[in-house]
């Protein structure tokens, strides 16, 4: 987080319910960063997967986000 605040990419600002606390938001640089960091994912997934049938694709996109649920949503309970 240092680095980032220093970059002007993330601003901290104390929490008012709990004063140890500090949250954490994208500045307007971050937010830009953020969307072509993300735009160059996806571009490089689609170049990856462009030449794969469409049912295929369907396929990986499914399991992807099936994936990528179950990382949001923490570890697994026993």
């Amino acid at each position: 987080m240092d680095r980032a605040a220093k970059r002007g990419l993330v601003r901290r600002t104390r929490s008012s319910r709990d004063r140890r606390a500090c949250l954490i938001e994208l500045t307007g640089e971050g937010q830009r960063m953020g969307e072509l960091a993300h735009e160059g994912v996806a571009a490089r997934l689609e170049t990856l997967a462009g030449d794969l049938p469409a049912g295929h694709r369907d396929l990986l996109a499914s399991a992807v986000e099936t994936l990528l649920s179950r990382h949001t949503a923490g570890p697994p309970r026993a």
